[in-house]
C-alpha cells in the first residue's frame, strides 16, 4: 500500500477535527518510501486515532494558540537489520503518565479506562497484526513535559515480493 496515499487520507480526516480544536497540523513523509503490505483502511485508523488524541491532550493542556501542533512525520528506518517505515506523531500537550507509558511498552496491557486507553489499545493490536511495534515517549524540556510522541512501525517486505516470471 501507497504511505503517501495512506497518510493524506488520514490527515485528511483528522484535521476536521483539529481545527476546531485550533490545532496546527505539520506532516512529513520521506519521498520514496517502500510499498508496504498492510490494510491501508486500518493503518489510516490508527494514524486518525493517534492524532485525535494528540489534539486532545493539547486541549486538555490548555496550551495557548501559539502552541497547539502536531506533527507527523514518517520515514524508513533501519531496525536490527529489519528495514521499517516509522509513523511518529508529536504533540504539545501534557505528556501521558509514566505508569501508562510503562503499559503501553509492555508486551500485553489492559487499561481500566475509558477513552484514550481503549483506542489505543486497538490501534496496537492493529500494528502488531501487522509485525510492527508502538511505543510512546514524553518529550521534554528540561524537567518540563511540553508534549508527548506516539510512534509506530511496520516492517518492510523483504525482496523479493515479486513472483518469478511465469515462462510460455
Amino acid at each position: 500500500s501507497d504511505v503517501t496515499l495512506m497518510v493524506s487520507e488520514a490527515v485528511e480526516l483528522a484535521e476536521i477535527e483539529l481545527r476546531r480544536r485550533n490545532v496546527r497540523l505539520s506532516h512529513y513523509v520521506a519521498a520514496r518510501l517502500p510499498k508496504l503490505m498492510v490494510d491501508p483502511i486500518l493503518i489510516e485508523q490508527v494514524l486518525i486515532n493517534l492524532l485525535k488524541n494528540a489534539g486532545e491532550a493539547i486541549a486538555q493542556a490548555g496550551r495557548p494558540p501559539g502552541e497547539r501542533y502536531i506533527e507527523l512525520r514518517v520515514g524508513p528506518r533501519r531496525l536490527d537489520n529489519q528495514e521499517v517505515v516509522e509513523f511518529s506523531v508529536r504533540d504539545s500537550g501534557n505528556g501521558v503518565p509514566d505508569e501508562m507509558i510503562e503499559r503501553i511498552n509492555e508486551a500485553f496491557y489492559s487499561t481500566k479506562s475509558e477513552g484514550m486507553g481503549i483506542g489505543l489499545k486497538l490501534c496496537r493490536s492493529i500494528v502488531e497484526s501487522h509485525h510492527g511495534r508502538m511505543q510512546v515517549q514524553n518529550i521534554y524540556n528540561g524537567e518540563e513535559v511540553v508534549g508527548c510522541c506516539f510512534s509506530f512501525w511496520i516492517p518492510v517486505p523483504s525482496r523479493p515480493t515479486s513472483p518469478p516470471e511465469a515462462t510460455k
